[in-house]
């Protein structure tokens, strides 16, 4: 039985805020932001076949479904649709894809997986990532992004003006940007590490049961930890309020406040690093890596930009929304809402609290990961 590789690609105008919608059960996802309007895919299929008449029939039956729409693209693989298997099996041959995805900066993207893994760089768009027990890779990104796993981890490095939510069981959050306008955390073992400046006109909260949480604050916060027997350990100066079961530590002027709930784990403060230089004490504005990688694989297209830092562009231009979603509010992140969106808020705000439910009985043993798997995708995120 040999192996064969077939790579297609296709451009698609999305517009400068369509939607793309990625769902696989296997297989690598990558997307990156880039200027202009079009969209480019690149699916790369590998083959395992005992001939090549085999591979060729398989790869027909087997193809990546691409739907095109008006400023829309949604691209799903046969598995997903046809059954809940770990692979595509098409007359004794074995088909997998990885999805390569390139979409303007500001794209609105939903990606679904079962056990790939996710890779995003360079957005500012609203954007959705879910895997089950793959890893979320993010890189230089702005606006809301919600990232969800059970057995993954979840690593943001890079961007601002990022309203971050991130959930797992079992992995562990990584998140580092210059500025947060909001964190909604939750873990049942794993860890959560944090290295940014906190709005102070946001709400920041990191859940747990044994998982501790490292904050690494580059403005000044008011950290609070309810907690049964964990406790609050700092490297950086401040002041302690409170003793077993609540701890107020306060950092700096304290504007901003990150609220802490766990079971037994403990909250720590960490010393900024050098690689976390502040570019304006108590702005929010951090350093951050100076040309966050390229999702590798990514079709790269001749003229692309450079990504975005974290710190605030000077002769480099960005793109207008991610100059503009610097200076956001959180409470007012789009001040000509409609009623609608609203109602689609409160619904998502919802359907993360079912999720998040789901996710701790799968913790406990109430439920196998095909029960938690069917339920989340019933919550519609």
């Amino acid at each position: 039985m040999g192996t064969l590789e077939r790579r297609e690609t296709l451009t698609h105008r999305l517009g400068p805020a369509g939607r793309l919608s990625v769902k696989t059960v296997t297989g690598l996802l990558r997307v990156r932001g880039i200027e202009g309007e079009d969209a480019h895919v690149t699916v790369t299929y590998r083959i395992r076949a005992a001939d090549q008449a085999s591979a060729e029939r398989a790869l027909q039956s087997g193809r990546v479904a691409i739907e095109r729409g008006v400023n829309s693209l949604e691209i799903e693989t046969p598995e997903r649709r046809l059954s809940t298997g770990l692979a595509w099996l098409f007359g004794g041959a074995r088909v997998s894809a990885d999805i390569a995805v390139e979409v303007p900066w500001g794209a609105k993207v939903r990606f679904e997986t079962m056990s790939g893994s996710v890779e995003a760089v360079n957005l500012v768009g609203d954007q959705k990532y879910r895997t089950v027990s793959g890893d979320i890779r993010l890189w230089n990104l702005a606006g809301l992004v919600e990232a969800a796993t059970i057995s993954g981890g979840i690593a943001l490095d890079g961007g601002t003006a990022l309203r971050l939510r991130a959930s797992t069981i079992s992995g562990g959050i990584r998140a580092r940007a210059g500025l947060f306008h909001s964190l909604s955390l939750s873990t049942t073992s794993g860890s959560m590490t944090v290295v940014g400046a906190l709005d102070p006109a946001g709400d920041h909260r990191a859940e747990s049961i044994s998982g501790g949480v490292d904050l690494t604050p580059l403005s000044g916060v008011t950290a609070e930890l309810k907690t049964v027997s964990g406790s609050v350990h700092s490297d950086v100066q401040h002041r302690v309020e409170g003793g077993r079961g609540f701890w107020r530590a306060i950092v700096g002027d304290g504007r901003a406040c990150l609220r802490v709930n766990s079971t037994s784990g403990s909250l720590r403060l960490l010393a900024p690093r050098p690689s976390d230089t502040v570019a304006g004490q108590g702005s929010g504005q951090a350093t951050g890596p100076t040309n966050a990688p390229a999702a590798p694989g990514a079709p790269a297209g001749p003229g692309t930009p450079p990504a975005p830092t974290a710190a605030v562009p000077t002769a480099e231009p960005g793109p207008t929304a991610y100059a503009a979603a610097r200076e956001e509010p959180a409470e007012s992140w789009d001040p000509n809402e409609t009623a609608e969106e609203t109602a689609d808020h409160e619904r998502d705000e919802r359907a993360e609290d079912e999720e998040l439910a789901v996710l701790q009985a799968l913790e406990r043993g109430e439920i196998g990961v095909d029960e938690a798997s069917a339920r989340l995708e019933r919550t519609g995120r």
